[in-house]
Parts: C-alpha cells; structure tokens; sequence
C-alpha cells in the first residue's frame, strides 16, 4: 500500500486532497499543515513516505528553492506538485528538480487518480526489516488478553533479547501498562493521536513508558471519551513510525471489531484469540473465529489461546477445540497466586517468579511466535521435547 505524505499551509486544501487521495485509491494517507521551509524539521516522516504530494498557492523562487532542497535531500521519494494556474515556467523548473507531475488547483479528479497511479506503478517497496505484528484478542471481557500481551512482550525482550512495542488498543479504561510497570505514561496513544503532525521517530519515543530492556509500551485511552481520538489512518502511521525500530510490535486489541481494530488486524502477522476453557466463552468464540475467516484471514494466521487452563470443572481442550474448529496452539496455565502477585505490584511474571507455571508457559509461547513458519508449523504439530526447546532458542536468537 502506497503511503501518502499530503503537506499544505491551507487546512481546507489539505482536507480536500487527503478526501480525494481515499476516494481514488487504496493508500494510507497522513496529512501536514505546515510551511515548505519547515521540512527539514519532518525528515523522519519525509523517510517513511513513499509519495510526497505539496500544495503550494503561487510558487515564488523561495518556495521553488525549498522544494529543490527537499528533493536533493530526499532524492528516492517522489513528489507531485499541487499549485494554482502553474506556468511554463514552473512546469520547467519543477521537471528539473525532479518533480514527478504538477496538477492545478482546484484538482480534476481524473487527473489525480491516474498522477497517483503513475506513482503506484512504478513504486519499489524499501528494504528494510519490520516488526512482526501480532494482534491478542478476545471473543469476552476477562479472558485476558491485557495480561497475555503484556507478559508475552515481556517474554519475547526477556528471554529471547527481541525489540518489543505492546500498544494498548483496548479503549476502554486501558491499563495494560500498570501490569507491567509502576511508571506514569508520557504520554497516552489518544494524545499522540491528537497531535499526529509531530508523530516522528523522536517524539514517539519520547512518548512510551520504557519498561526494561527492549521493551517498551504504549500507554492506551484511560477512558472511552478519549478514545475517539484514535483513527485508522493515525493509528497506521504510528505503526509505519515504529515499526522499523522493533522485531515485534503487539496490539492489546480487547473485544473491539471495528475499523480500527480491523486495521491492525489486517497488518497483523498473527491473530492471537484468546479464551478460557469455560462455556461461556464457546458460542461467542466461536462467531469470533467465524467473523475473523469471513474477512478471509488465512487459518495459518489465526492462534488459539486457552488461558487459565488445569482448574475444576473446565471444559475439555478436545471439546474447545471441537467448538472452535481449530487446534489449540498455547495453553497457558491457571497460576492465581503468581498472577495475583505479578498484577499487584506491576510487574511481568518472569520478573517475580521466572520458574513459575504461567511464565515457562509464556517462554515457550515467545519462542514458538519467535521461530520461522516452518519451526513454528513443525512446534504446533509435535510435542517439544527439552533438547529442541534449547535448539529453537538458539536458532531465534
């Protein structure tokens, strides 16, 4: 997907071109109002982007000098030039600094339709490693997905030496970072949202709670008023932000199926379902599996995660999976008093207690997510023996 950096000092323009830039095409785009002589002070998003489109009023030599300096600062990422009533002149000088198309103001539809095109066609997507994204949901309050995402975060940084960035998306009274650490967020993903013009590299680090070691949070709404705040297109360009910085990105996703939630969920590499081995999460897990194929995820991408497993009276795994239509692929087991204790104080299990049940169990399920397909498919479909534990840490780290 081609992602759209629209800069204008006219809010209303700015508007307008990121209207019709959805209404033309499948591009993620993020808009900034701001002057051309400020540029430099954007680079990190000038890098994320793979198509610059400005909108100048009346291109003077200032203006046109600014815009030459952007393109020999940033020579690989093609830009279209937006301006009322462009001259042969500026049609000359634009082609020299390497200006891909200029369009008048007010913009033909057509026109801005095949320019992006153009675009698209000819764009290569840059190498570089991204984070693997991995979504935990739930069909039920209680099943705890909070908890699952925040230790196995934890768990992949801890014990296998990852770059981890757990994003808290449920938005209602989120307070996945309180499970894992005392301090007071910088700030909260709402927040960053209203203010997404700064949303560069710098700032959002400056905006995550560090928990330890390669692990760091995002702090999500403290209430659902604020949550509004949260939009796709935001929340992708986060994602395309931070993604270059991490080896695993994880989004607490709750029971929301929105188009937020369905957002992350299609940039998801994994779709952790989180339930627990009790009747009451059969029927609606069940439609939540049903919903999750219907948008025509792959069934490799999708895992199964009974959590609270080993007390009285649950219902069988064979009978879970029978309900789901799926295997189980962790089952995490019921450690209250470890739990208990891990919540209480704000802390990842591991750190309290790294022998514990629910902490190996989490181990184990880092490092399963952690291997390539073949070893995780081969993981999933034979039991894991001692010896290849230690042989599939030492290959994923």
């Amino acid at each position: 997907m081609l992602k759209i950096l629209i800069a204008s000092e006219d809010p209303e323009r700015l508007a307008e071109i990121t209207r019709l830039s959805a209404a033309v095409g499948n591009f993620q785009a993020m808009s900034l109002q701001e002057n051309l002589a400020r540029f430099p002070f954007h680079a990190s998003r000038l890098r994320m982007a793979d198509l610059l489109i400005v909108e100048v009023h009346a291109i003077g030599p200032g203006q046109m000098l600014a815009i030459e300096t952007v393109r020999q600062q940033h020579p690989d990422l093609p830009c279209i030039l937006v301006t009322q009533a462009p001259d042969s002149e500026v049609l000359i000088k634009a082609m020299r600094a390497g200006i891909r198309d200029v369009l008048s103001w007010p913009l033909d539809k057509i026109q801005f339709a095949d320019a992006l095109k153009r675009v698209e066609a000819t764009h290569v997507p840059r190498e570089q490693d991204a984070a693997q994204v991995i979504s935990v949901i739930s069909c039920k309050g209680g099943a705890g997905t909070s908890f699952v995402a925040a230790n196995l975060g934890d768990a992949l940084a801890r014990h296998l030496g990852k770059r981890v960035l757990v994003v808290d998306l449920n938005r209602h009274f989120g307070d996945l970072t309180h499970l894992v650490s005392d301090k007071t967020p910088p700030s909260t993903l709402p927040e960053i949202c209203s203010q997404i013009e700064r949303a560069d590299a710098a700032f959002l680090d400056a905006c995550l709670v560090h928990v330890d070691t390669g692990f760091d949070v995002l702090a999500g709404a403290t209430d659902p008023v604020q949550a509004s705040q949260v939009q796709k297109d935001k929340l992708e360009w986060i994602l395309s932000v931070m993604q270059p910085a991490y080896d695993f990105v994880l989004f607490d996703i709750g029971q929301s199926i929105d188009p937020v939630s369905l957002g992350m969920l299609d940039h998801s590499d994994r779709i952790c379902v989180v339930a627990e081995p009790a009747i009451a999460y059969g029927p609606p897990g069940r439609r939540l599996i049903e919903i999750l194929r219907a948008l025509r995820y792959p069934a490799d991408k999708i895992r199964l995660v009974l959590n609270r497993t080993g007390r009285k009276n649950e219902v069988p795994r064979a009978s879970m999976e029978e309900i789901f239509g799926m295997k189980v692929a962790f089952a995490l087991p019921d450690d209250p008093s470890v739990v208990e204790e891990s919540v209480s104080h704000g802390e990842p299990v591991a750190r309290l207690s790294r022998r514990s049940a629910i902490a190996r169990a989490l181990h184990a399920m880092a490092t399963q997510l952690a291997a390539n397909p073949d070893e995780e498919r081969r993981a999933r479909a034979e039991p894991v023996s001692p010896l290849r534990r230690l042989m599939l840490r030492a290959k994923s780290t």
